[in-house]
């Protein structure tokens, strides 16, 4: 059956306050229609105020708010769908909440008959708007960022390799040359329904701009001897290699084996060009001729191998003291990792590790 809502007259006059209309009303007309199960109270007094209840009952409803509407224009459209039972009611509980300012435009799941009050929580809460939702773990590769984001909105991943490949109007800063892994911020996003591709990867790129400058990543990167892109780089190599707890001494490990100059050694580094997760890796893999190979390389890899969280970045920047040059985590379940001074030390905990291994694989 399909509801109705009768318009009875036009408003004659402009009135100036939908806040406290109460003093002005006079009763010009009470209509009371029952049509299909659905009550409607239509009250036109003689200033133009028209009271507007929408119809009864109980159930989800969606609710599309318009760009640009006012409270007044939302209580308006609530009422109409039957979430408040009118519109004065709805504006009259916003004024009491400060944050009705911040409802903004787009599709909304509510349910019918919910209350004025109810109804401003729900459309704060960013569950009830009808969006796509995003989430981009730690440490993940771009490479993953472009499948999740493509599966959420129903297109081709290789729309997102197309803008990697291209990335100029995406908002990347000077230093990341060109390049989007690493600037990727994880997060949990919403995106509106018809998000475009670029869309998405602008607003992850923003979002790592505003924590880089939170961070204050450039200037402090400055003060530490590093460039901004080198403070992301190690970055991405410890959000990969240890727990967030273990960051500033992985850091540490990182910083002083470049100032050695000793090689980096690590598994994450070749398991990215390799595109593998390998646990450990075969002597023939170890062999891999690839600059991000940082067993047979000196130094750092040419570009950062995750998309690394805030954490980390604060890690590289806030490094914790000490000697260690090497790190191994002895159980991959419980992530505990053991740092070492020496290459003695290391080699109790290598063996800890494959322990550990033996029983677990």
């Amino acid at each position: 059956m399909k509801s109705i809502l009768d318009v009875f007259k036009s408003e004659q006059n402009s009135y100036k306050s939908d806040l406290h209309p109460a003093p002005y009303l006079k009763m010009g007309l009470i209509t009371f229609a029952v049509l299909v199960g659905i009550v409607i109270y239509s009250f036109i007094p003689s200033g133009g105020i028209k009271i507007i209840n929408g119809p009864g009952g109980s159930g989800p409803v969606q609710v599309s708010i318009a760009p640009g509407s006012s409270l007044t224009e939302i209580g308006k459209t609530l009422a109409s769908a039957g979430v408040v039972n009118n519109y004065l009611e709805f504006v009259t509980a916003a004024a009491d909440i400060p944050q009705s300012s911040a409802i903004g435009p787009g599709n909304y799941n509510l349910v019918k008959s919910m209350g004025s009050k109810e109804a401003i929580f729900a459309l704060l809460d960013p569950e009830s708007k009808v969006s796509i939702k995003v989430v981009i773990p730690e440490g993940s590769r771009s490479k993953y960022v472009f499948a999740a984001a493509a599966q959420a909105l129903g297109v081709s991943v290789g729309d997102f390799e197309s803008l990697a490949k291209n990335p100029t109007d995406l908002g990347l800063p000077e230093y990341a040359n060109k390049n989007v892994e690493g600037f990727l911020y994880p997060a949990t996003y919403r995106f509106d329904q018809g998000v475009t591709p670029k869309e998405v990867l602008q607003q992850m790129i923003k979002r790592f701009i505003q924590a880089a400058t939170e961070q204050q990543l450039e200037a402090t990167a400055k003060a530490n001897g590093l460039t901004p892109y080198e403070v992301l780089v190690i970055a991405s190599i410890i959000e990969k290699e240890v727990a967030p707890v273990d960051q500033p001494k992985a850091a540490r490990v990182v910083l002083n084996r470049l100032a050695r100059p000793m090689r980096l050694q690590l598994d994450s580094t070749l398991n990215y060009e390799l595109d593998s997760n390998a646990i450990i890796l075969t002597s023939e893999q170890l062999q891999e001729d690839s600059p991000y190979n940082t067993y047979t390389n000196d130094g750092l890899p040419p570009g950062p191998i995750s998309n690394p969280s805030e954490a980390a970045l604060n890690a590289v920047l806030n490094p914790e003291d000490g000697d260690w040059l090497y790190w191994v985590t002895v159980n991959l379940d419980t992530k505990e990792t053991k740092f070492a001074s020496t290459n003695n030390e290391f080699l109790i905990h290598k063996q800890e590790f494959l322990r550990w291994y033996n029983q677990n694989k």
